[in-house]
């Protein structure tokens, strides 16, 4: 009792978080009108879809921690909450329909993290699919699987016909219609063919709570034991993220373990800013190679000062920092036809950092290995007096057998 009174008390506080941050608004979406609330701010978007039948309000206490570092849009289904019904049959087209209208309506900018929770999940796998560019990461709680029913039918078709019935007698009225069409959805084993769901960062939450006396079918050991197996096999299509299994929840996760949803988005988001950032990354560097190779071809023509000038201006564009440019450059000195280039590159650290010991030891042993010894002692004196100024013990020394090793070649000349 004491645990169901916290749980209470926390999405009562959740409500009313989101409450405080910003009203819920009514958006049109074409012949009805959807409640609606947005709050919070990042670059992420958390859109939330709830479960069959219930209202925007279920995400309570996990929206409001979330909205704390992203923005977050939650929303009502037509017929829950304040949202109006929809007067054409709610069928997953219309569903998924709407929800890309609303985030049109609602002017919402990509990137969006997608949660959705037991049938919301097939909304969100709908929208995903149509919409793959926007999209850049998945959460799913305790997710519906269309091939449920046919699969606890292959262990027990009487136990699985009864869980339909059971469930279809419980159903008020103003959800019978939509029921019946989420019915057809399971008896077919299919959803409407959306297309592929993007590769993204993905966590997969499924309970399976352990019941002393089961109602449903789904709800003993072997059906909890296909609802496991369904979520493995669908998380595996994705290579990014987790599947997490809890027993200590039942289906709504999210109200009685919010802790778990709250750390798979930010396990999501996380994954997804890494790699936005990977792909700039490497957007970077195939600019910067580019450049580098045009670069390499004029100093082959002796227009010395116009590759200069263009691997200044690579590198500058490019946002790298000392070290990052430094490693570039010993990269390319590995290579005999760019020597040139990473000379250049060396060169430009010591411009750009000036008091750097290491960018005048790393350029005079550039300018060493193409036999420009008096170019090369230079850098190396420079580096040792920098070196000697910020007790850079380390720098110090190579310099010094840099400068020995000069001194050896004079003698053999």
């Amino acid at each position: 009792m004491m645990i169901k009174r916290a749980l209470l008390l926390l999405f009562f506080l959740g409500n009313m978080a989101l409450a405080t941050a910003q009203q819920t608004q009514m958006v049109n979406v074409g012949d009805h009108s959807l409640e609606m609330i947005q709050a919070g701010t990042g670059e992420y978007t958390v859109i939330f879809e709830s479960g069959f039948g219930t209202d925007y309000k279920v995400w309570g206490n996990v929206a409001s921690e979330v909205m704390n570092t992203n923005q977050v849009l939650l929303y009502s289904r037509a017929g829950t909450g304040k949202s109006e019904p929809n007067p054409k049959p709610q069928t997953l087209e219309q569903a998924v329909q709407d929800l890309s209208t609303l985030i049109e309506k609602a002017n919402l900018k990509a990137p969006f993290i997608l949660v959705g929770h037991s049938y919301g999940a097939f909304i969100i796998r709908g929208y995903a699919a149509l919409n793959p560019e926007k999209v850049k990461g998945l959460v799913f709680v305790d997710p519906a699987h269309e091939k449920l029913m046919q699969e606890l039918k292959k262990i027990d078709h009487a136990k699985a016909v009864k869980d339909v019935e059971l469930q279809n007698s419980f159903m008020p009225d103003r959800f019978k219609q939509e029921n019946e069409l989420i019915n057809q959805i399971f008896e077919k084993a299919a959803l409407p063919d959306f297309g592929k769901l993007p590769q993204v960062p993905a966590v997969v939450l499924t309970s399976v709570q352990k019941r002393a006396n089961p109602e449903m079918f789904l709800h003993e050991p072997k059906g909890v034991e296909v609802w496991r197996r369904l979520h493995n096999e669908f998380f595996s299509q994705f290579t990014s993220g987790a599947h997490v299994v809890t027993a200590n929840s039942g289906h709504n996760i999210h109200r009685e373990e919010p802790e778990l949803v709250i750390n798979a988005i930010n396990q999501v988001v996380q994954a997804a800013a890494k790699e936005k950032a990977r792909q700039e990354y490497e957007a970077k560097m195939t600019a910067l190679e580019d450049k580098l190779h045009r670069a390499s071809a004029l100093l082959s023509k002796r227009k010395e000062q116009h590759a200069e000038a263009l691997v200044f201006d690579a590198l500058k564009s490019s946002g790298f920092g000392e070290r990052a440019i430094n490693s570039l450059a010993y990269q390319q000195l590995g290579n005999p036809q760019r020597t040139a280039v990473a000379t250049l590159i060396f060169k430009y650290n010591t411009i750009h950092y000036a008091g750097s010991a290491n960018a005048f030891d790393s350029y005079g042993e550039a300018l060493l290995q193409q036999g420009k010894l008096k170019q090369a002692e230079q850098q190396f004196n420079k580096a040792i007096e920098l070196a000697t100024a910020a007790n850079d013990a380390s720098t110090l020394k190579n310099s010094q057998k840099n400068l020995e090793k000069i001194s050896q070649l004079k003698k053999s000349r």
